[in-house]
């Protein structure tokens, strides 16, 4: 009799990102904040003030292509704020560590 794992795959949707927007090469993996119902925040480094205030934290992967990034949201945060439906804003930090924020 084999043993089969319980844990089922993270199935997530993407974000894309236009390259020009970074000053420096992207983590492939670096962490999503899930702040309130308007901001979700990635960062490339943990970041204490974000982690006594957010909602959620989630590690999400990142996949690089010739000129933008994605970035890989687990599915039931993608559904949550709908972002295959509402328009939303990215916005990145010129000020290190990398911070992206999506206004939504």
């Amino acid at each position: 009799m084999s043993k089969q794992s319980s844990l089922k795959e993270i199935v997530a949707s993407e974000i894309t990102i236009d390259k020009r927007l970074f000053t420096k090469p992207l983590p492939e993996i670096m962490i999503l904040y899930v702040m309130d119902i308007d901001h979700l925040i990635i960062t490339e480094k943990s970041n204490k003030v974000f982690e006594e205030k957010a909602i959620i934290k989630e590690k999400v992967r990142v996949f690089e292509y010739e000129e933008t990034y994605t970035i890989k949201i687990p599915q039931k945060i993608y559904d949550f704020y709908r972002l295959d439906e509402n328009d939303y804003t990215i916005m990145v930090s010129e000020k290190e560590p990398i911070t992206i924020v999506i206004a939504i």
